[in-house]
């Protein structure tokens, strides 16, 4: 997990009372500071009583890429088996873990495991349930059109990390979409376990942020890079122009378009 400075101290303390309340309990929690933070969330996770919890600090925000890196520059030589995901502003289901590492018990050859998730508003309430592909193919053939599992959702294989290499530092944004595609060109299996795991918070400003010229272009730039990586033939490009089409629409037209393509 990363926290940064904007943050809430509500929601980060319901997304860590979520992991440390796993019903699965044999895991070691990493959390970076991405720079300075305000002394209410630092005081919070400094009080944690949890010798499972690891905090590292740094004095610059260099942003959710970054740190994830770092954290997996001191994890992955540890030789953790598997690595899981977490934002500070969601939640897990208390069986998450468990239903995740049975999954890869059960299916050797995954490497990359999301999970289906419970889309929650600022106070929790639920606004969408959204299913993602169960298989491998199912999965590469979404990621024509978008991203095929839900980043904070997943629990990685290590060996992911080894074929695949870290998140890109080189985007503008959707560092995840990068890592997928890096993960498909090196041969490694995606899935997503079909049950609600994951509560995905989106605040008020979630369709804000996600349209307009700016970010369109970069997402036609990015969905570009992605086709380019994995061969991806003419129906990807078209695909992309409307995705990023669709960033042009007023927010209550997107939110609409939002919920119908998922």
């Amino acid at each position: 997990m990363s926290v940064y400075r904007n943050d809430s101290l509500r929601y980060l303390s319901q997304a860590v009372e979520s992991i440390l309340g796993q019903n699965y309990r044999d895991f070691d929690f990493y959390i970076q500071l991405d720079g300075p933070v305000p002394e209410m969330l630092s005081a919070y996770l400094n009080q944690l009583d949890d010798p499972r919890v690891q905090v590292r600090k740094r004095n610059e925000n260099r942003g959710l890429a970054y740190s994830l890196n770092e954290l997996l520059d001191i994890v992955l030589p540890l030789g953790y088996e598997f690595i899981a995901r977490m934002d500070a502003d969601d939640c897990c289901a208390p069986d998450r873990f468990e239903r995740q590492l049975l999954f890869y018990q059960t299916h050797p050859e995954v490497e990359c495991l999301g999970s289906w998730a419970i889309e929650i508003d600022k106070d929790g309430n639920e606004f969408f349930r959204k299913k993602m592909p169960q298989t491998h193919e199912e999965c590469y053939s979404l990621f024509k059109i978008r991203d095929c599992v839900i980043h904070p959702s997943v629990m990685f294989r290590s060996s992911f990390f080894k074929k695949a290499g870290l998140y890109p530092l080189d985007t503008f944004f959707a560092e995840d979409t990068i890592l997928w595609a890096q993960g498909f060109r090196a041969g490694c299996i995606f899935a997503n376990v079909p049950e609600f795991l994951y509560l995905f918070r989106l605040d008020e400003h979630f369709f804000e942020r996600r349209r307009g010229w700016e970010h369109a272009k970069n997402v036609l730039l990015l969905r570009f890079r992605v086709n380019r990586m994995l061969h991806y033939g003419l129906g990807a490009y078209v695909s992309a122009f409307l995705y990023a089409f669709a960033k042009m629409l007023p927010e209550k037209a997107l939110d609409l378009v939002y919920r119908i393509i998922r």
